[in-house]
Parts: C-alpha cells; sequence; structure tokens
C-alpha cells in the first residue's frame, strides 16, 4: 500500500514540474512578441482592442407614425417627428449601453397563452446629430449620427 502511494507521489511530482517547465516556455515565447505583430495579429483576425485616434460613428434610422386625431396636419407632422428623434435615441441607447429585456410566457393545456417582452434601456446620449429626415404617408423617418472619439469611448464604455 505504501508503494502505491510513493508511487503516485512521484508521478504527480513529475507531472507538476514537467508542466511548470512548458509553461515558463511558452510565457517566455509570448513576451517575445512585439506590438507591430500583436496589432497585426488583431487586425487579421477582428479581434477586439481600440484605436485611441479613431473616431467612431454609430448610425441610426428611426422611425415615428403620425397621429389621426390632431388638430392639423402639421402637428401630425410634428408628432411623427418627435416621435422619430425617439426612436432614434433609443436605438442609440442600444447599441451603446445595451437592454434589458424581461420576458415572461404562460401556458396552459401545453400551449402558449400568453407572451409578454418588455425591453428597457437606461442611458445618456448626448451630441446626436439628425442627418436626414422624410416625411411620407404619415411616416416621420430620420437619420442619427453619433460621432465620438476613441479615447472618448475608452472613458465611458472601458469596463
Amino acid at each position: 500500500m505504501n508503494r502505491w502511494i510513493v508511487a503516485l507521489l512521484t508521478v504527480l511530482g513529475m507531472v507538476v514540474l514537467f508542466s511548470g517547465c512548458s509553461t515558463k516556455q511558452q510565457q517566455d515565447d509570448m513576451q517575445k512578441v512585439s506590438r507591430a505583430e500583436a496589432k497585426k495579429v488583431l487586425d487579421e483576425q477582428k479581434l477586439a482592442y481600440m484605436d485611441t485616434n479613431s473616431e467612431k460613428t454609430f448610425v441610426v434610422y428611426g422611425e415615428g407614425i403620425a397621429p389621426q386625431h390632431t388638430v392639423s396636419p402639421a402637428q401630425a407632422m410634428a408628432l411623427a417627428k418627435r416621435a422619430a428623434i425617439t426612436d432614434g435615441y433609443r436605438q442609440l441607447g442600444e447599441k451603446l449601453y445595451g437592454a434589458q429585456i424581461n420576458s415572461t410566457e404562460t401556458v396552459k393545456d401545453a400551449a402558449l397563452k400568453d407572451s409578454r417582452i418588455v425591453s428597457n434601456v437606461k442611458g445618456v446620449v448626448k451630441d446626436a446629430a439628425v442627418t436626414d429626415a422624410a416625411f411620407k404617408d404619415g411616416l416621420y423617418s430620420v437619420r442619427m449620427e453619433l460621432t465620438m472619439s476613441g479615447r472618448r469611448w475608452l472613458e465611458l464604455f472601458a469596463y
């Protein structure tokens, strides 16, 4: 019985010894990679890294429908425009901060009776610009852009 314990401890010691040596060699190999080579690999593999010198632009398309019961066509257009801009801000918030999704489903007699999905977005969106707008057949569409420097992106979203 003691032989087995000694043999087992010896084998475990050898495994630890040899695995430590290979890990040390791998660490030495990793330290020899230059920054230029690392950036090249990141570009080729499309892995996540941030270039703080470039600007990032986010584009969304918001849409708003004119309500039917308004005092005038001008009021309908103004309300549709406001709805489209609000939709654009919501989409920018989703892109920048993400959305919290809550869902509930009710099943009765092995059939789906009710399904509810609630989406919630929390965030602050500043300096978004409406770059294009159109109103046609009661639908107001806007194109919105938000541009920020890579440095600002890191300040806000590097977590």
